[in-house]
């Protein structure tokens, strides 16, 4: 996911989040070879906006694994 334009207007947002919650995204930003924490929470934040709009437009999110079976996500 490209960076932020420079013309687009921006806000610095500062968060308090425990370490665990620390560590998860840095996790997640190593294995996902994002740029930056700040690149993980914006795709993290696309994924949950997609997940709630199907779910307020009554669909099922399901996720199928390798075996085929399938579960259902419920947020």
């Amino acid at each position: 996911m490209p960076r932020i334009a420079k013309n687009v207007p921006t806000r610095r947002l500062n968060l308090e989040m425990s370490e665990a919650v620390r560590e998860a995204l840095e996790n997640l930003r190593d294995t996902t070879d994002a740029d930056s924490l700040t690149e993980v929470i914006r795709r993290s934040l696309a994924v949950y906006d997609f997940l709630w709009a199907e779910k307020k437009q009554g669909g099922k999110i399901t996720v199928k694994g390798p075996a085929g079976e399938k579960e259902i996500v419920l947020l």
